[in-house]
């Protein structure tokens, strides 16, 4: 069944999702007590098997549910809006206000469901330094491996998301689809996805959702967001599914809206992806196995110059951030 799955989809993250899809949606099978996440929904207690048993449980349901799992990988794309990244991305916001931008407006490609738009509604634990509101629902906790991030951010004036499916925050069949491209037993996880999901509900009015490719539909989505204020352009992990090519040409669009107006770009990628992008030079040594980069590139005169400014978990569970980051040149 996996084999339905579309390029450049990953096949086997579609196929697993679409069994949890079915299980949380309340398909009645006995694999439904083995996946924490599904008995979390259901109120149940979650049934701790051997590998053996789970792996019969598994193929059992397979058997039993094949056309709707091939339905699914037929016609769903894995999505995932991992809010964690936000400490991140908050990292670099604080590095824009401190070189002194007090306003920007953000644009987020690959944008999902548009929960990293909402950076600023989130509280952020950076070891033993506290950001964001202290009466936020979503906390997000990132371990400090390098030096501080400024905790200080530029108010954000306009919010804009571009995806080629994105998720509507009021769709339940679109939302259960985004949780379970989670790994059914991280609840931490999925707790604080459900949370960011009910941010996003109460405050829909204050984001623009863009359907179109990122590429071709960058500057009609750049459109959308305010021309008064500095633009920060930010892919976080949503580059990797674009092939080399298309990469080379997200960068030369980007570059082209830093002809019309003030652009920061911001990308979290994997190094390989960053290198492609241009944005990562092939002499950057990192200092941490199998970590993301984060770059941030700013454009003067017609040319880009591009900052590596920190590595980290691709989840932002934790952040090497670099002390000469923390105030970028403008």
């Amino acid at each position: 069944m996996a084999d339905l799955v579309p390029p450049p989809q990953f096949a086997v993250n579609v196929f697993l999702a679409s069994v949890h899809h079915l299980l949380l949606e309340g398909a009645d099978h006995p694999l439904a007590s083995h996946y924490p996440s599904v008995c979390a929904r259901r109120g149940v207690e979650c049934t701790r098997v051997s590998d053996a048993r789970l792996t019969g449980a598994f193929a059992s349901f397979c058997r039993a549910f094949r056309h709707e799992i091939a339905q699914c990988c037929a016609t769903r794309a894995t999505q995932t809006n991992e809010v964690g990244r936000c400490a991140i991305l908050r990292a670099v916001l604080g590095s824009l206000h401190a070189r002194g931008d007090r306003t920007v407006s953000l644009l987020d490609l690959g944008c999902s469901a548009g929960l990293n738009l909402l950076v600023d509604e989130y509280a952020c634990v950076y070891g033993d330094a506290d950001a964001g509101p202290s009466t936020a629902t979503v906390v997000l906790r990132c371990e400090l491996v390098g030096a501080l991030p400024e905790l200080s951010i530029p108010e954000i004036e306009t919010r804009v998301g571009l995806d080629l499916a994105p998720i509507d925050v009021t769709d339940p069949d679109a939302v259960t689809w985004l949780l379970a491209c989670l790994w059914p037993d991280d609840l931490d996880r999925f707790g604080r996805l459900e949370r960011a999901v009910d941010v996003a509900i109460a405050r829909r009015g204050e984001v623009v959702i863009v359907r179109g490719d990122m590429v071709d539909a960058l500057e009609r989505a750049a459109s959308s967001a305010s021309s008064a204020t500095r633009l920060v352009v930010a892919n976080c992990w949503s580059a990797a599914y674009l092939p080399e090519a298309r990469r080379h040409e997200l960068a030369a669009r980007v570059a082209s809206l830093a002809r019309e107006r003030p652009v920061t770009w911001v990308t979290m990628e994997g190094p390989r992806v960053a290198r492609d992008l241009g944005v990562l030079a092939a002499t950057a040594r990192l200092a941490h196995r199998g970590a993301s980069v984060v770059c941030v590139t700013e454009f003067a005169d017609g040319t880009a110059h591009s900052s590596f400014v920190a590595e980290t978990h691709a989840h932002g569970v934790w952040l090497d951030w670099h002390a000469s980051s923390s105030t970028l040149a403008g």
